[in-house]
């Protein structure tokens, strides 16, 4: 069974990060892109805060997960992610 951190609807920036993520392994058979999973804003004392870094999962086709990391880039204008490979076969389950 699958657990992910923070159920239900996915804030503005796990959005971003999880189609970021998809996109970047759109196309390579190693990964589904349809299995996406994106930690969410942090919220101490119940009021969120805007993160600079997501950690997504990713489910392999072979079984098991990969880990990916997303730099959120800001400027005046717009922002970019700059995903890379974390950590091979990390487990489906993201922190908390």
């Amino acid at each position: 069974m699958l657990a992910v951190a923070g159920c239900g609807a996915e804030d503005e920036t796990q959005e971003f990060a999880r189609r970021a993520v998809e996109s970047h392994v759109a196309g390579d058979p190693a990964y589904d892109a349809s299995d996406v999973r994106c930690t969410p804003n942090p919220r101490p004392w119940f009021v969120e805060e805007q993160a600079n870094v997501v950690i997504c999962r990713v489910r392999r086709t072979d079984g098991g997960c990969d880990r990916f990391r997303v730099d959120l880039v800001r400027d005046t204008v717009r922002v970019t992610a700059r995903i890379r490979l974390d950590a091979r076969d990390a487990g489906c389950v993201l922190p908390a």
